[in-house]
């Protein structure tokens, strides 16, 4: 049950779309029991969620459900290895009278809730990977009970999914979903603003959230439609955003068919010094729009030029942030210079536009690949995952950025891989050594107790499970990193496994999956012993 022109195209404008599940009420109820029991007496059980309420794979597998995700994020997509449950707990009885709109920012939350209320855009889990202006990944969150406005249902702001960042007069653009009823799933652009609310009711409110992945390229539409040019939907949930020329670029990428320039820019150069000033500054409505325009102009030297003037300003180390004497957080530094963040990292605009360019950028890109500033071999390397397939000439190049000390650029190239896909056969040999060899230099904890070595494993495994290598051939390798102390490498690791691999590999998956299997008996009050 894919989605139609109409709904993809307010998603790609919203970041958004309400969905009923169309699972039977009595498996929202046992979904919900479950989680009550587990909540009460056990912990948050994380990334272990799924074996441990198996019934919420029924929703995952929904015709309806399924196919949104298919449409949004490929036929190929992959759930991500992490998911959670998040808990809104009632307010005490004496603060239930708390007037809310839904745009607030921060309001209270009853004690024991795991969601915060304060109006952010989600890291990537449990470290650092790029921010994308094309639906590389996807949200489903999912409500096993009914959830009016008074229970807190989490709300997001239509349109931020493209923003580098959030600002206050973002807020009163809320979305909130009214009289969720249970079985209702939000699908949201995982870089969407959303905050949980606070819950004024007697009961728990629970919401579970699944991120999903794009495995492929794509090649032509992946929902019902696809043929006509791009609408800026008449009913988008806020019309105080309008950044079509993103969303017409998005369009034509999800057709398969973006629009790449023929030439670079010949012109005067008076309209791309112009834009160029736009980049990377507050304005979210002048920088999305001057990447675009100046992609569409082919204004390839320009926007190199631009780019390297942000060479040895040390960007690919994190801001840092302190208490000031008010108890708040404050940046040691500029907030809105783009820059590293083990949450979540913008690319500098230039990237995006350089990307968006397509072929014609992909020499100056893999010139850039061989600079001496890491911040700037991070951006060529996202600039060239950007432009696609196309740029798999690059992926020789971008192997050697597995050499580099900084784990950041490595962490970046191999992202790129991922979204290029293409001739990764040339990257192979640094690929495994990443996979088989530690580092000790990439090894202190940067974020969760999770070490650069750790992240850069994860994305080598999804670098070569978008790849146009078959599982087959990666089977000693893929049986190895089962053994990675990273769970998240032994996940991906199982899902190439189970694809098109021997009967011998498959027998080993299986027996990891044996030991690894999860027991319900506690669960049902009966004895083990």
């Amino acid at each position: 049950m894919k989605l139609n022109d109409d709904q993809m195209q307010r998603f790609i404008s919203d970041g958004v779309l309400v969905l009923d599940s169309g699972v039977d009420p009595s498996v929202h109820q046992r979904i919900y029991d479950k989680i009550q029991w587990n909540n009460t007496r056990e912990f948050n059980m994380g990334n272990n969620v799924l074996p441990r309420v198996p019934e919420l794979q029924q929703v995952l597998d929904s015709p309806v459900i399924h196919g949104a995700l298919q449409s949004v994020v490929g036929d190929d997509y992959l759930l991500h290895p992490h998911r959670f449950m998040h808990a809104s707990e009632p307010l005490d009885e004496d603060q239930r009278d708390l007037p809310l709109k839904g745009d607030e920012h921060g309001p209270q939350m009853g004690k024991g809730s795991s969601g915060a209320s304060f109006w952010h855009q989600d890291a990537q889990s449990p470290l650092s990977r790029g921010r994308y202006h094309v639906p590389r990944f996807a949200m489903i969150l999912y409500f096993p009970q009914d959830t009016p406005m008074e229970r807190g249902p989490t709300r997001v702001i239509p349109g931020t999914q493209l923003q580098a960042r959030l600002f206050q007069q973002d807020y009163p653009n809320a979305f909130v979903a009214n009289n969720i009823r249970a079985g209702t799933c939000l699908l949201i652009a995982f870089d969407i603003a959303h905050a949980g609310l606070s819950n004024r009711t007697d009961m728990s409110r629970y919401m579970f959230k699944f991120v999903f992945m794009r495995t492929r390229h794509p090649t032509a539409p992946s929902w019902q439609g696809g043929k006509s040019p791009w609408h800026t939907p008449a009913d988008r949930l806020s019309s105080a955003y309008d950044y079509s020329d993103a969303w017409k670029y998005i369009w034509n990428w999800l057709q398969g068919k973006p629009t790449w320039p023929e030439h670079p820019y010949g012109g005067d150069g008076t309209e791309v010094d112009e834009l160029i000033t736009h980049l990377n500054q507050p304005d979210q409505q002048a920088r999305i729009r001057a990447i675009y325009r100046l992609a569409s102009l082919g204004a390839v030297d320009a926007v190199i030029q631009s780019l390297l003037a942000c060479a040895g300003k040390s960007r690919e180390v994190a801001l840092q942030y302190r208490k000031n004497a008010e108890g708040n957080y404050e940046a040691d530094g500029d907030p809105h210079e783009p820059r590293w963040n083990e949450g979540a990292y913008v690319a500098q605009d230039e990237a995006y536009a350089l990307g968006a360019m397509g072929e014609i950028a992909i020499a100056p890109l893999v010139e850039l690949l061989q600079h001496d500033d890491p911040w700037i071999r991070i951006n060529a390397s996202f600039g060239l995952g950007e432009v696609g397939p196309a740029a798999s000439t690059a992926m020789p190049l971008l192997a050697e950025q597995l050499n580099h000390p900084v784990c950041q650029v490595a962490r970046a190239a191999l992202d790129a891989m991922a979204c290029i896909g293409h001739n990764t056969a040339a990257a192979l040999p640094s690929i495994e050594r990443l996979l088989t060899c530690d580092n000790p230099a990439w090894q202190e904890p940067l974020r969760r107790g999770w070490s650069g070595e750790n992240q850069a494993r994860f994305n080598a495994l999804c670098a070569l499970l978008n790849s146009d290598i078959p599982p087959a051939n990666l089977e000693a390798l893929l049986l190895t990193c089962l053994e990675d102390p990273n769970g998240y490498v032994q996940a991906i690791a199982l899902e190439m496994l189970t694809k098109g691999c021997s009967s011998g590999a498959m027998q080993q998956a299986l027996a990891y999956l044996k030991t690894h299997r999860w027991d319900d008996t506690l669960a049902a009050g009966q004895r083990v012993f």
